[in-house]
């Protein structure tokens, strides 16, 4: 029987897994296939601590496949010639894979079908509703995001693929070529952060954890600052970002696991906090679509006008930010979280790019990359959409004259200072009266800098600078 190929790529997972069920039911033997693409590993946003996470699901999606009979099939260098290759040694006849949506995946994929020679079968399972399907009345793509979220909630949503499929089979690779897969070393980087656990079985577990308890509780808590969700006995989110970056669970089992807790919640209340939760998936297929159907935005801003603004160059002030000694605590203690963790609350997300963006008045773009260089949840549109809404620059964005005061946020999100004093040691015996603005102490802790900059005229610095291009947008 001739082989049928399927290429893992972002959905490092056996289960719900629509190209690859496609592909088992053709009742031919099935290649499982991943391949390390070199324009992918030496890009701008490369992150090593994503790297190791990765790594970590493929050895786990590796010994998944054991039981079977088989092991993930591991290739190195640019996809086309290697499918080239796997497919005339191996005598495939059709190649299999679950689509994306990043601007250099459509181009590798529009590629794809001019150069192979054998059926392609590309699947839409990252998504609940693929780009193209959530379209307005006039048949164009939402750019407001609570216009996308009524008509994406409206749609019917897809089942969870499951059920035996008979006379499914891998192949065993015999006669291929299979190294082991890599480590770290192989791509000469090292990686300091300690990583969560990564793979489909942690990715169930995390999921049912959080909808035994906190997917009841996630609208009262999801602001908190959580300080490492996947240690907490008892987090606040439900600390999925970097399983659905990989895949390593399906949008169709999160999404259908929420509703049957929303019609197990005992309060409307608790329904409510559950909705909330399942508005966050919609979020995230918002940014996806935005994404797909206006790729500039992922090195330029969603509204042109506002490349206009003069952006300071300040690579001192950006670099202090990065390493969180700014001398606003809540900035630094996220930013040192990141820098420990490679993960970061959402809330925090969202001071430390108002910071960036607005205090600092620093090109979005410079935090978008530092991010994606750090994150192991770094997803190309999420992050993207992020860091434009706090910039003021993108669909849907927070107004550029809504500016967030760092010490507000940090009283609102932090009151006791918990999370500060965890990342930020030097500051562990300040009254939580001054945690949130030490520089306000008779005699500030010697080992902590002073404020990088004023709030108050870093603020009337960036709406002067906003102001001055929609006036002349105007003119």
């Amino acid at each position: 029987m001739t082989p049928v190929i399927h290429w893992f790529r972002r959905d490092l997972r056996l289960t719900d897994n629509l190209a690859l069920r496609a592909a088992l039911k053709t009742g031919q033997p099935v290649v499982p296939l991943f391949i390390f693409d070199p324009a992918l590993l030496k890009g701008e946003r490369f992150s090593t601590a994503r790297l190791k996470f990765m790594l970590d699901g493929l050895r786990a999606l590796d010994e998944s496949l054991k039981p079977f009979g088989t092991r993930l099939l591991i290739r190195y260098g640019s996809p086309i010639p290697a499918l080239r290759e796997l497919i005339d040694t191996a005598g495939a006849s059709a190649l299999f894979y679950n689509r994306d949506y990043s601007p250099y995946a459509v181009r590798r994929d529009d590629q794809l079908r001019e150069s192979l020679s054998v059926e392609i079968h590309p699947f839409d399972d990252a998504l609940l509703h693929p780009p193209g399907q959530i379209l307005s009345g006039s048949n164009a793509p939402y750019t407001v995001y609570t216009l996308f979220k009524r008509r994406w909630l409206e749609q019917p949503k897809p089942a969870v693929e499951s059920g035996v499929i008979p006379n499914k089979q891998f192949h065993s690779l015999e006669g291929l070529d299979n190294p082991c897969i890599p480590t770290l070393h192989d791509f000469s980087v090292t990686e300091t952060i300690d990583t969560p656990a990564a793979g489909e079985s942690t990715a169930r577990q995390r999921l049912e954890r959080f909808i035994e308890r906190g997917i009841f509780l996630y609208s009262q808590r999801r602001d908190r600052l959580a300080i490492n969700p996947f240690t907490d006995d008892d987090p606040t989110t439900s600390a999925l970002s970097p399983y659905f970056r990989f895949g390593m669970i399906s949008p169709r089992q999160a999404y259908h696991a929420a509703m049957n807790a929303r019609r197990e919640a005992s309060t409307e209340a608790e329904r409510e906090s559950v909705d909330v939760w399942i508005s966050e998936l919609a979020w995230r297929e918002f940014y996806t679509q935005i994404l797909y159907h206006f790729p500039h935005v992922h090195n330029t801003s969603f509204r042109p006008e506002y490349e206009q603004v003069e952006y300071r160059h300040a690579p001192d002030e950006l670099k202090r930010w990065q390493n969180g000694e700014t001398g606003y605590p809540i900035v630094d203690a996220a930013m040192r979280q990141l820098n420990a963790l490679g993960w970061m609350h959402n809330r925090a997300r969202m001071i430390v790019a108002s910071f960036l963006t607005k205090d600092l008045l620093i090109y979005w773009r410079e935090g978008d990359v530092a991010f994606m260089q750090r994150l192991i949840d770094g997803d190309p549109a999420a992050n993207n959409g992020g860091w434009q809404w706090s910039a003021g620059t993108g669909t849907d964005a927070q107004p550029y004259f809504r500016i967030f005061n760092p010490i507000l946020q940090s009283q609102k999100f932090d009151p006791d200072g918990a999370y500060i004093r965890h990342w930020l040691p030097e500051l562990r015996d300040v009254p939580t009266k001054f945690i949130h603005a030490p520089w306000e102490m008779e005699t500030p802790p010697a080992q902590y800098p002073r404020p990088i900059v004023d709030h108050a005229f870093a603020r009337e610095r960036t709406l002067r600078a906003f102001k001055a291009v929609k006036q002349e947008k105007i003119s």
